[in-house]
């Protein structure tokens, strides 16, 4: 409705203009020609110029009337001023440039008609004057180019937006390909896909105007340096890899940042400081000569102090080999192992970068020592070494025959002796008092072998046990896989179980009757003669998390006859153990193991595994 009435008007105004402008015209035209036919008679009485002597000057109003046009007195018909004399005239009676007063007749008839009071004429707009519907180009403002945070490969570009506004945002890499072009734009932030390591120029277009605002800034992404640390004692080296298209480097260390060009810092007095960080730097200038700052995100060098010494190393000797075992070292990350070599007097590395508590030096000699120690190693360096450790290789026994453990024991009473585990008829007597050696169990009966050298059955009832027999030898492997596939034991898992009381090992097999093979070693502590480990096939019937008492717990248990177990060595809850012998008979009849085997058994056997105890 508004811009109705505003077009009425203007037509309005349009019409009167056109109106005025005819009217002059005729005004005009009867302006000269009346001038034309004054002219012919006296000469001009003369309007704007000099009197001459003799003559009266004089200008009529519009309201006067020429009542005598011929008698030359130079009256007009109110349309201009009068012509007066001292005018000369051509040959054809034509006034050429007389005037007088100077005023053009046309312009003050058009003066007269269109003045800019009357009422009736209304004002026009400057033609000069911008539409205030029509917005033309804007600077663009408030670009930023950053790296997408957790992305190798995307930069985010934002600006500040005007409502209503479009705008072309265009990147282009080094070779002037584009690698992203789009236009009618909104939302002034857009995430671009990117090589890391190269320039681009990101240009911003306010599309609005024919002659529209650009803004274009270069840009990179840089990825963050990947850094090493080395200390030795207070001082640290730092060393990272080249980043594509860095130009320097930035290194904080605590509230200190040092600018570096090349790959490497040392920083000489580490003490206090935690952490180092080292962010890449790339600089360009922008059209105006302004430094535009890129750089990467932090690539950070943790410090830790260095782990301490390594305690309670122990060790056994195994086939043709020692198995070490160690204590867990705060703030250590790995472990490695020495040995001792005798010919050139000095500790060589047998072994590093180990996450387990034990290793297995192997293809020993029979009969030889061998001296081991070991340290923790992290970030912060390499802990003192553990006390040295010497094992004495032993040699296999010549009778590779497994047997079960002995005991030394007393006669309680008059005891019948029998031929066989499972015999009824009796053969002799044995008096109370007599002491004998057991040799092997079964049935609820042991073995015993007297002076003589004959070997006699009688019940563990008759006896009173006063110590175990047992050795630190262990079996060949091809002893200890015959002797569970020629006794044709079998199990519903793939795993087998067999705790050699004699030699102090637990052996791990895995495969099926007649087939099993040797997977796992381990050395043990089974009870002793006081609280026997029970001997026979047994299986494993239940799991639990551990055992924990006021001072000191065991973890995890693996039950296979009733409360007898397989579990860790006994733990004190302030850390340490308030027993870790490992090796010969200890416990009150469970089978306790280092930490990795009884881990093994519980997280790999399932309920159901054979487990021969003998």
């Amino acid at each position: 409705m508004h811009m109705r009435r505003r077009l009425k008007a203007i037509c309005a105004a349009l019409s009167m203009m056109l109106t005025v402008n005819l009217v002059g015209l005729e005004v005009t035209a009867a302006g000269v020609d009346q001038q034309i036919t004054g002219q012919t008679g006296s000469e001009d009485t003369g309007s704007g110029g000099e009197t001459p002597e003799g003559g009266t000057s004089g200008t009529t109003t519009g309201s006067d009337t020429a009542t005598t046009p011929e008698t030359g007195n130079g009256q007009d018909d109110g349309s201009g001023d009068i012509q007066g004399g001292g005018s000369s005239n051509d040959s054809t009676g034509v006034p050429t440039d007389n005037t007088g007063s100077g005023d053009n007749q046309t312009g003050a008839t058009t003066d007269s008609t269109t003045n800019p009071t009357n009422p009736t004429t209304p004002e026009q707009p400057d033609a000069g004057a911008a539409n205030p519907d029509e917005v033309g180009p804007q600077a663009i403002e408030g670009l930023t180019v950053k790296s997408v945070a957790g992305s190798k490969d995307e930069l985010e570009i934002s600006w500040t937006v005007r409502p209503e506004a479009t705008y072309t945002l265009k990147v282009t890499d080094e070779e002037g390909k584009d690698v992203f072009n789009q236009s009618e734009l909104t939302s002034g932030k857009e995430k671009v896909r990117v090589a890391a390591g190269k320039k681009y120029d990101i240009t911003v277009t306010d599309n609005a105007g024919e002659n529209p605002n650009t803004l274009t800034v270069p840009a990179i992404l840089l990825t963050a340096p990947a850094v090493k640390a080395t200390q030795d004692g207070d001082s640290v080296k730092l060393t990272w890899g080249a980043v594509a298209g860095a130009e320097s480097y930035d290194v904080t260390c605590g509230s200190k940042t040092e600018k570096v060009a090349g790959t490497s810092y040392t920083l000489d007095d580490a003490s206090g400081v935690a952490k180092i960080s080292v962010v890449a730097v790339r600089t360009f200038k922008d059209a105006q000569g302004k430094d535009i700052v890129y750089k990467s995100a932090a690539g950070e060098a943790v410090l830790v102090e260095k782990p301490g010494k390594v305690e309670d190393l122990t060790g056994i000797d195994g086939e043709k080999s020692a198995i070490l075992t160690w204590e867990k070292v705060k703030g250590a990350t790995s472990y490695l192992v020495y040995r001792y070599n005798s010919s050139d007097k000095k500790w060589e590395v047998l072994k590093k970068g180990l996450t387990k508590l034990t290793y297995t030096d192997k293809k020993l000699s029979e009969g030889k020592k061998y001296k081991y120690r070991v340290a923790a190693e992290n970030k912060g360096g390499i802990g003192d070494y553990s006390d040295t450790l010497t094992i004495s290789v032993k040699k296999t026994p010549s009778e590779d025959k497994p047997r079960s453990i002995g005991y030394k024991a007393t006669v309680k009473s008059r005891a019948p002796l029998f031929a066989t585990k499972k015999g009824t008829k009796r053969v002799k007597y044995l008096n109370k008092g007599t002491s004998v050696t057991t040799i092997d169990y079964g049935n609820g009966r042991y073995q015993i072998k007297l002076s003589n050298g004959k070997t006699y059955w009688l019940s563990k009832d008759r006896l009173t046990f006063r110590a175990s027999i047992w050795t630190t030898k262990d079996y060949s492997t091809k002893a200890k896989e015959d002797f569970v596939n020629k006794k044709g034991y079998k199990s519903p898992s793939k795993y087998l179980i067999w705790i050699s009381q004699y030699t102090q090992r637990v052996i791990i097999y895995q495969g099926s009757k007649g087939k099993w093979k040797m997977i796992r070693n381990c050395r043990c502590a089974t009870g002793t003669h006081l609280h026997m480990t029970p001997k026979g096939v047994h299986k494993i019937t239940y799991k639990e998390k551990g055992w924990f008492y006021k001072t000191t717990y065991e973890k995890p248990i693996v039950h296979f006859q009733s409360q007898n177990s397989f579990h860790s060595r006994i733990k004190n809850y302030k850390g340490g153990y308030a027993d870790a012998t490992i090796g010969r008979p200890r416990s009150k009849g469970c089978v306790r193991l280092y930490d990795e085997d009884i881990n093994f058994i519980y997280k790999k056997c399932p309920k159901g595994t054979t487990v021969v105890s003998y």
